[in-house]
């Protein structure tokens, strides 16, 4: 864009000087990273099977169940942009939001010796946690 045609408030972006990893390598390395922790997320949480676990991690993120499993025992030497992002989205979404860390400390709780506090509390847990998701369960009107 030449000079003369910018606005006095735009400014010239040197793309350069953007921080963007093209490092294949690291690329790839952080996708098999967030695509495995996903995967034990939903094992810690679900208690389910190695299997389905790793086919519930996949439709979370968009990818197929072979992709993940091939991130985790044979990497590839790369990965396409749209699978890093969904993996990036997916490990954000359902590994690192606060929401995660809460289904992750009620499995926990549910593990332990049943006291009044502790069902209150994953009575309430259980509440936020339809509330966040937006499946909260609505009564009729009267």
């Amino acid at each position: 864009m030449d000079k003369k045609h910018q606005s006095e408030r735009q400014e010239m972006t040197d793309i350069s000087a953007m921080e963007i990893e093209t490092d294949p390598i690291k690329l790839r390395d952080d996708a098999r990273r967030w695509g495995i922790e996903l995967w034990k997320a939903v094992k810690r949480q679900t208690e389910a099977k190695n299997d389905h676990a790793m086919e519930a991690a996949a439709r979370m993120a968009g990818v197929s169940p072979s992709l993940l499993w091939k991130l985790k025992y044979r990497p590839p030497k790369g990965v396409d942009v749209s699978v890093y992002n969904r993996l990036k989205l997916a490990h954000a979404r359902y590994v690192k939001s606060p929401e995660a860390t809460i289904a992750e400390n009620l499995a926990e709780l549910k593990a332990l010796p049943p006291t009044p506090a502790r069902t209150r509390l994953l009575a309430s847990m259980e509440e936020y946690l339809r509330t966040a998701q937006g499946t909260e369960s609505r009564t009729p009107a009267e």
